[in-house]
């Protein structure tokens, strides 16, 4: 059975895009056939790493429109094997329970489904989630961002699907000077557990110029984010 990854933050900038990119093509190079949806309308950004802008012409509010088939709106990333990518809304903010049919039809043509939801989204469709499923939190150890991802919490406990938070771009040195927050202190603060701390890493930003997602860069992130996804395939 297919499982669903949906990925949220309740702030910008804190790299929830490039943890779903990760965790989509760690999964496929993995072994798993893997659908990434982008969920961000206009400010979408995954398919511009893939390299994928130009060829995006056909989306999930299309499939739904009755105008074309769901394999049209599915296109293969190049370099990645088993990862297919698709948006929920091209040029607008469709919500997610506008195309709710073609999210369920999605999940039988892959074994992982990652939904990259827009900022300050904390589900998807109304029962497309189970208990199988991992909604994953993503913040900075910053206050804001963390009183961000307080705020949204209310919404995601509403899933049935396990919570998780996702720490990303920690730094050792500001964790030193009290700018940043411990994880264990962040775990009780939103009583949810961490899965993971990402650390900044300056390569993730060059991999992007290759066209490279951060689980591929050389820096320190890449360990960290392959221990997330060990985590994420061995509750499949």
């Amino acid at each position: 059975m297919s499982r669903i990854w949906a990925v949220c933050s309740g702030s910008g900038g804190v790299g929830k895009t490039t943890i779903a990119l990760a965790l989509a093509v760690g999964a496929a190079r993995a072994g798993r056939r893997v659908i990434l949806l982008d969920a961000s309308g206009a400010a979408r950004s995954a398919d511009l790493i893939l390299g994928m802008e130009s060829v995006m012409v056909l989306d999930l509010a299309d499939v739904s429109g009755g105008e074309v088939s769901l394999e049209s709106a599915l296109y293969p990333a190049p370099r990645h094997s088993g990862l297919r990518f698709a948006s929920a809304s091209l040029y607008d903010g469709t919500p997610l329970e506008a195309v709710s049919g073609a999210m369920l039809a999605l999940q039988s043509l892959c074994d992982v489904l990652v939904v990259d939801l827009p900022t300050g989204h904390a589900g998807i469709s109304r029962g497309l989630m189970g208990r199988e499923d991992e909604l994953l939190m993503i913040t900075r150890p910053d206050d804001a961002s963390v009183r961000a991802c307080e705020r949204l919490m209310q919404r995601a406990r509403r899933e049935r699907a396990g919570l998780s938070l996702v720490l990303n771009r920690t730094r050792k040195d500001f964790l030193r000077k009290g700018v940043y927050m411990d994880a264990s202190a962040i775990a009780m603060l939103l009583d949810c557990p961490v899965l993971g701390a990402v650390p900044e890493d300056d390569s993730i930003c060059y991999g992007v110029k290759k066209g490279r997602s951060a689980i591929e860069c050389d820096g320190p992130a890449r360990s960290a984010l392959s221990g997330i996804l060990d985590q994420l395939l061995g509750r499949a």
